[in-house]
């Protein structure tokens, strides 16, 4: 991935348009120039249809951080609220407590919907809505679009309800029960904005507050508590208390910074290169040497 992204020449440039979506306005475009052929000012109807179609089929890029217990955004829109509530009995969610972060995203949003935690698909419940009702302005309506999953990851759960306008295919999964998906990846589409509820243990801390924008993949809500969290608790009472430190007594501390110093050498090892007084030899008298010269000169006189 990071290869990748700096092989790009124009790494803002993340926008994308889906086929479909440029298929359909396409389609819009031809039909806004026939209306504005029979009349003018219907041209601008068809042009409107050409904005929504390029709308719905747009989406980014995203880099989903590197968290193996983290939770990031389900999707692109604002923090609405955040509170305790039970999840709808469609997610089958375990019995506990969960609190219910509720984003709301406008039309012009990105279409994409992203896996909030890594793990598995547990469930996956996907009901159309009725073409008479093209906009979802409360959760709550009748005939929306509605889209129930269900994630879980190391026994911990959540769930996302997704609501949004029953005009046209405006929600389609990718992912089936038993996948396993990667954290903060592409699972489908929800076009034209709608509503997405984030069901969550209320035992986690929130890291979001009501009126923040979020980025679908990339924004941290949390992070999921592990069995590893229960280790690192440590109770003060049960922590051994530490041992006074003992100075050194003076001697030891003296003794060990002393310097061995080493030992003198013994007599006998001193004077063994030295001869005894009755080895040295005595210098030869001089008038011996003499005398003995004398005598040779005369023995060789006499031989001559």
């Amino acid at each position: 991935m990071p290869d990748e992204f700096e092989r790009r020449s124009m790494p803002w440039l993340n926008v994308v348009f889906d086929w479909e979506g440029v298929a359909a306005a396409a389609a819009a475009f031809l039909a806004a120039l026939l209306l504005g052929w029979i009349w003018g000012p219907l041209f601008w109807i068809g042009f409107a249809a050409v904005a929504a179609a390029l709308a719905a089929g747009r989406w980014s890029r995203r880099s989903p951080p590197d968290l193996a217990d983290g939770v990031v955004a389900p999707c692109d829109g604002i923090v609405l609220a955040i509170q305790r509530e039970e999840p709808p009995t469609a997610l089958r969610l375990s019995s506990g407590n969960f609190v219910r972060i509720r984003i709301t995203s406008s039309p012009l949003t990105t279409n994409k919907l992203y896996t909030p935690i890594a793990g598995g698909v547990d469930l996956i419940t996907l009901a159309q809505g009725e073409p008479s009702v093209p906009m979802a302005f409360r959760p709550d309506d009748e005939g929306l679009t509605r889209a129930y999953v269900l994630f879980e990851s190391a026994g911990e759960q959540a769930g996302l309800a997704l609501a949004t306008g029953g005009l046209g295919p405006r929600i389609e999964l990718d992912v089936e029960t038993g996948d396993v998906v990667r954290l903060g990846r592409a699972f489908g589409t929800r076009r034209l904005g709608g509503w997405c509820d984030l069901y969550l243990p209320a035992s986690m801390s929130i890291l979001v507050w009501p009126g923040q924008t979020l980025i679908g993949g990339e924004t941290v809500i949390g992070r999921l508590r592990t069995e590893y969290d229960d280790d690192l608790v440590i109770d003060a009472s049960d922590a051994a208390t530490p041992e006074p430190r003992r100075e050194p007594a003076p001697v030891a501390a003296a003794a060990a910074f002393a310097v061995a110093e080493p030992p003198p050498p013994e007599e006998e090892d001193f004077f063994d290169d030295y001869p005894e007084p009755d080895e040295v030899a005595v210098p030869e008298d001089p008038a011996a040497i003499f005398a003995r010269l004398r005598e040779a000169a005369r023995k060789h006189g006499e031989s001559d």
